[in-house]
């Protein structure tokens, strides 16, 4: 296992998570609500949301709010799926979200810039907001100057979405409460980043042991599978990864299920927990190589949309251990920042 200084590693960000969150609600909270008086001005009635890797599972996570909630449309697009196959409304009435942390991910501003030209409202979100081509692409800016950018990220977008909904569609009490749930995230998070590093950290070196690693969810955890039973998995952890949707899980991943095959399972509270429910009772029955991360042991209770931002507090910890556990820094990586073109 590696030896290593944690507080060196900038992959885990769980130190100053729940101060950046604070920042976020203290500072930027009035910047979004400008945002949205503006987006109700226009009558925005529809949502593209243009990101990356981790911003765009984010995203993705956002656009249930506007599924869930309301009638306006939204979607989640990887920057280059918008360029290549752009969406055929885009108009005075649209409003594109870019999303990059450096803000300089080209075809995430790129597609800013084009929808800019087609007259719609565009929004970039970005550590440091100006500066960047992202910020001069877009006609608005956020700059949300913190390392955590899942949460960063999500609580912006979930922000934006809640307010905008509520704006534009009048007052709806779930909106209502997962705002007010919002302001209690700080210490919630100073809390789940004090008790949930241990037993993440024996479930890391545990699955350490395995080249690869099943990730299965559903319904709201979806981008956060992928973000982490991918993105994470395979960048961070050098450990091969697949995320898999516990509703298509009869539709041919059972059939691999055996002893030796390893599964992570991400369990919430939504309508969609009986699903992945159902489909760890059967992995079950065959291996017992599974690591389950529930919300409900986290000692928490919020609404169901929050809990991509609560759950990923063990699963930060979780991957940093298990690379480590490989004897893998999680900063170091073969082809990233210009080693090798892409």
């Amino acid at each position: 296992m590696l030896d290593i200084d944690k507080s060196t590693v900038e992959f885990l960000v769980t130190e100053h998570m729940a101060d950046e969150v604070k920042f976020l609600l203290n500072e930027k909270v009035a910047e979004v609500e400008k945002i949205v008086e503006e987006m109700k001005a226009r009558k925005i009635n529809r949502v593209y949301f243009v990101a990356c890797g981790s911003p765009l599972c984010a995203c993705q996570t956002a656009q249930i709010l506007f599924d869930r909630y309301s009638r306006i449309s939204a979607k989640a697009y990887s920057g280059f799926d918008f360029l290549d196959q752009t969406p055929y409304v885009i108009d005075e009435h649209t409003l594109v979200i870019g999303v990059s942390d450096s803000g300089t991910t080209e075809e995430v501003y790129r597609s800013v810039d084009l929808a800019r030209q087609k007259g719609a409202m565009t929004l970039g979100l970005s550590k440091d907001g100006t500066g960047v081509p992202l910020g001069d692409s877009a006609e608005f800016t956020i700059g949300y100057q913190g390392h955590s950018i899942w949460q960063m990220h999500l609580f912006l977008t979930y922000v934006i979405a809640c307010k905008y909904i509520q704006a534009a569609e009048g007052e709806n009490e779930e909106l209502t409460l997962i705002l007010n749930q919002l302001q209690q995230l700080p210490e919630v998070l100073r809390t789940l980043v004090q008790t949930q590093e241990e037993s993440a950290k024996q479930l890391g070196i545990a699955a350490s042991k395995y080249p690869f690693l099943y990730t299965i969810s559903a319904g709201n955890l979806l981008p956060l599978a992928y973000k982490e039973g991918i993105i994470t998995m395979l960048e961070f952890t050098r450990t091969h990864g697949c995320q898999l949707n516990a509703a298509e899980f009869r539709h041919g991943p059972l059939e691999v299920v055996e002893a030796g095959v390893p599964y992570v399972f991400l369990l919430g509270n939504d309508e969609s927990r009986h699903t992945v429910e159902r489909t760890l009772k059967f992995v079950k029955k065959f291996t017992n190589d599974v690591f389950v991360f529930d919300v409900n042991d986290l000692g928490v209770n919020l609404h169901p949309m929050i809990t991509p931002l609560v759950l990923f507090v063990p699963l930060e910890y979780f991957y940093y251990y298990l690379s480590i556990a490989k004897d893998h820094n999680p900063d170091d990586r073969r082809y990233y920042g210009g080693k090798v073109g892409y």
